[in-house]
């Protein structure tokens, strides 16, 4: 799967950004496969965007947000503790630095100061490392289906931006994931790529109703098929318009979290809502997909208990269940 920006790209149907299928050979698709978030100006004026990274790049106003964010919830800081709580060389520089930053990441009370929203997001960025670390991630062998080949080996590796999972057969990309330095913290490579795809399903699904995980800004739904689709039959193609996000992910993803399909693979012991996609893979390219002229896919997951979902694109994805169909194991004699 890919994520363009590859949020799923899954088999000949999978994709994801947290990518699921996407092509690697020749030029990509990079309109649909563009996982990773963009930085983007969309909704705002670039000298704002210029303006919050310059808070990173002075060291005394990045500790004086982390004073503050050490602090949040607790009573407002007075000027005096929270110059001493710094590396200030005097208290004019301080006093600049602190102007500089009240308004927009810090707020001034009658008794003290207090870090705003905006300032705790940035600090938390800060902290876990996503302008500084590095992921550390060993290549691992990974067990999947490839849409491309029908192969079932491939590996996991990571290229300084996404973690990949490539067939060892056709060398095709699979899955791509955004790896960052939190996933793979206090975990090894297995765990973190499992992290990175949880965060990753979260994020899908979340923009298939609509909202980005990243800004909380609305999402564009669009479907994509024939060509532009491949190698998936039908292709969810998410934009942000506040951040530029762009997320991607072959149809039978919207199905993952459907109620009917939980309790339909749940007994089978198999829980779709935290395996990870590339384990699910070789179960998702037995799901038959089709589309109509309308843009309406049909998606039609075979077993003793079939089950068929109309699957449609209204500004978010819409899913029914049109019909279950049981069918009786033959009898033993």
């Amino acid at each position: 799967m890919y994520r363009e920006d590859n949020i799923l790209s899954g088999t000949s149907r999978y994709c994801s950004r947290v990518v699921m299928l996407t092509r690697t050979r020749g030029e990509p698709h990079r309109k649909h496969f563009d996982n990773v978030p963009l930085l983007s100006t969309v909704g705002q004026d670039i000298s704002d965007a210029e303006d919050a990274f310059s808070v990173l790049a002075n060291d005394l106003r990045v500790q004086i947000l982390e004073a503050l964010a050490d602090e949040s919830g607790q009573d407002p800081v007075s000027f005096t503790d929270l110059y001493e709580a710094v590396d200030g060389q005097n208290t004019s520089q301080f006093s600049y630095h602190l102007t500089e930053l009240t308004g927009r990441y810090v707020q001034q009370t009658s008794t003290g100061y207090v870090i705003s929203d905006t300032g705790r997001r940035i600090i938390q960025s800060v902290t876990a490392g996503e302008y500084t670390l590095h992921p550390d991630f060993e290549p691992i062998d990974i067990s999947t289906h490839c849409p491309f080949c029908n192969g079932t080996s491939a590996e996991a590796t990571y290229n300084g931006q996404l973690a990949t999972i490539a067939c060892l057969s056709c060398g095709e990309t699979v899955l791509r994931y955004d790896l960052r330095p939190g996933h793979t913290a206090d975990r090894n490579s297995v765990q973190a790529l499992k992290a990175a795809d949880r965060q990753m399903r979260a994020e899908v699904s979340s923009a298939l109703d609509g909202v980005c995980q990243r800004c909380g800004g609305s999402m564009v739904v669009e479907f994509l098929t024939e060509s532009e689709a491949e190698p998936a039959v039908v292709l969810v193609v998410c934009d942000c318009q506040q951040c530029g996000t762009r997320l991607s992910a072959p149809v039978e993803m919207a199905l993952l979290h459907h109620p009917e399909v939980i309790s339909r693979y749940w007994g089978e012991s198999v829980n779709v809502t935290t395996t990870p996609t590339w384990e699910l893979l070789p179960e998702l390219f037995d799901w038959n997909v089709e589309v109509d002229e309308s843009g309406v896919a049909t998606v039609v997951i075979p077993g003793r208990e079939q089950l068929r979902f109309r699957v449609r694109c209204d500004e978010q994805v819409q899913t029914s269940l049109t019909d279950t169909v049981s069918r009786e194991r033959p009898s033993s004699r």
